[in-house]
């Protein structure tokens, strides 16, 4: 990944894609694709923050994918990752100098990519049709990728984000091609879930990143090439932590001993399985997780 101050290219070398692909979700797939498929350079100019985090007219969403992720899954796709911080200088660019500044001088494009709701500059001033007027003169071309459907209707990031925080991960899931997952580094936690037979790998959530629907889930865990299936809580524990306020992800994997502390891990959240909620006591919240176990295995573990 460059910095757009650090990157250099001839003019008229590139295919830009253009967007801030929170989730990379399977439209932002097909713009990546359309961007590769041209015998240019495939770049990716894109934001490390998002722009509502600048713009308070717009709430900023909790990220599908924080700043790493969307690195990681746009180098996959087979294009070099340019970004910049969305700050309130660029945010005050006008639409012609985000085209001459931005993408004629400094990332040399030849070909721009975008999907239809693409917009730029100042107040979002500019639009594909704008795009298209600047870029004439030039002789670089334009793409539009036409938006894909699941269900029906077009998938966004806002739909995935609706998806998730209503308890629907399977739903999410189609739209972004793979799980939605969290990621983190296993943490110290207080080891009440070992003192009941349900040892737990604790994640403290990434800063930014959206936090899915409170609850039980059904998930697959990646560990050092290892894939192990896991069932999941995902909240604020009320039966044992009376004021707690963070959210926290608490993995039980099954079939696994070992010491997980410290270690990165991915979290695929597959199935939501029930709500958080409040038990009478220990036994109660035992006797509940013996079925959630049973629950993730027979949707996990079951032949295919």
């Amino acid at each position: 990944m460059s910095l757009l101050q650090d990157f250099a290219a001839p003019a008229g070398s590139t295919s830009v894609a253009l967007g801030f692909f929170d989730g990379f979700h399977r439209g932002h797939q097909a713009i990546l694709a359309a961007t590769c498929s041209s015998p240019l350079r495939p770049v990716t100019f894109t934001f490390r923050n998002h722009p509502a985090s600048v713009v308070q007219s717009v709430r900023m969403p909790g990220l599908l994918t924080v700043a790493a992720e969307r690195q990681a899954l746009l180098q996959a796709a087979g294009s070099e990752v340019v970004w910049c911080d969305f700050d309130r200088p660029f945010s005050q660019l006008s639409p012609e100098d985000f085209f001459q500044e931005i993408l004629l001088k400094g990332l040399g494009a030849g070909r721009l990519v975008s999907g239809s709701n693409y917009r730029f500059g100042h107040k979002a001033g500019g639009d594909v049709d704008r795009l298209r007027e600047l870029a004439a003169p030039h002789g670089i071309e334009v793409i539009t990728v036409p938006g894909v459907e699941e269900g029906g209707q077009l998938i966004s990031s806002t739909r995935v984000r609706n998806c998730l925080q209503e308890g629907r991960p399977e739903e999410a899931a189609l739209m972004l091609g793979r799980p939605y997952s969290l990621s983190a580094r296993v943490v110290r936690g207080d080891q009440r879930g070992r003192t009941i037979g349900f040892p737990t790998a604790n994640l403290q959530l990434p800063a930014g990143k959206l936090v899915p629907a409170y609850g039980v889930y059904a998930c697959w865990v990646q560990r050092e090439g290892q894939r192990l299936a896991a069932v999941a809580n995902l909240g604020i524990r009320p039966t044992v932590a009376e004021n707690q306020v963070e959210p926290l992800l608490e993995a039980h994997l099954l079939d696994f001993e070992g010491d997980l502390y410290g270690e990165p891990l991915q979290v695929e959240l597959c199935s939501f399985l029930r709500p958080e909620q409040r038990f009478s006591g220990l036994d109660a919240l035992k006797a509940q997780l013996q079925q959630d176990l049973a629950r993730a295995r027979e949707l996990l573990l079951r032949p295919a």
